[in-house]
């Protein structure tokens, strides 16, 4: 199962609570980058600007065709290529977390030093229109709204996907 949203969605945290429920491995795209390459995304960002990062974002995903079961939270801009939903449509079922935009500036005020893209709240919203549309692509919609724990995320989507009939991931 492949996670897509907006950044501070909640993938992270939902999806390692679901891995954990289902005992698969849980893979966040993020945290992968950073520790195979040393570098937080920022300065990934900063030294080598963001089409190389969407590079190694990429070859991480296509990494995870070897896994025969797991949990997968991309990257908030990794399902906005084309390649990359390819990709996943082919290798797994793929769920959009929809929080509304409040809940996700609320969020995402807390951790705004951390990602490069956030510049302030107009642009992390005007980022998140634009994003809007390919994380529609996801084969399933899963409205969060902001009292929404993670854990309960994490119910509805073991609720949504049954590991044993989900048809890939």
């Amino acid at each position: 199962m492949y996670l897509v949203g907006f950044m501070g969605s909640g993938k992270t945290t939902s999806g390692r609570i679901l891995a954990d429920r289902w005992e698969v491995p849980f893979v966040d795209l993020d945290l992968a980058f950073e520790s195979m390459s040393g570098r937080t995304i920022r300065e990934t960002f900063e030294t080598h600007g963001e089409a190389y990062f969407r590079e190694r974002e990429s070859e991480l995903l296509r990494g995870t065709a070897t896994l025969a079961r797991a949990v997968i939270a991309l990257g908030g801009g990794t399902f906005t290529f084309p390649e990359n939903v390819r990709f996943v449509k082919e290798h797994g079922v793929s769920v959009f977390l929809d929080p509304p935009f409040d809940a996700l500036a609320a969020r995402l005020a807390e951790k705004a030093a951390d990602r490069p893209l956030f510049g302030s709240l107009e642009s992390a919203r005007m980022l998140w229109e634009a994003r809007r549309p390919f994380y529609k692509m996801a084969d399933w919609p899963l409205d969060v709204d902001q009292e929404t724990t993670p854990g309960e995320v994490a119910g509805r989507l073991a609720l949504l996907l049954d590991p044993g009939n989900a048809g890939g991931r």
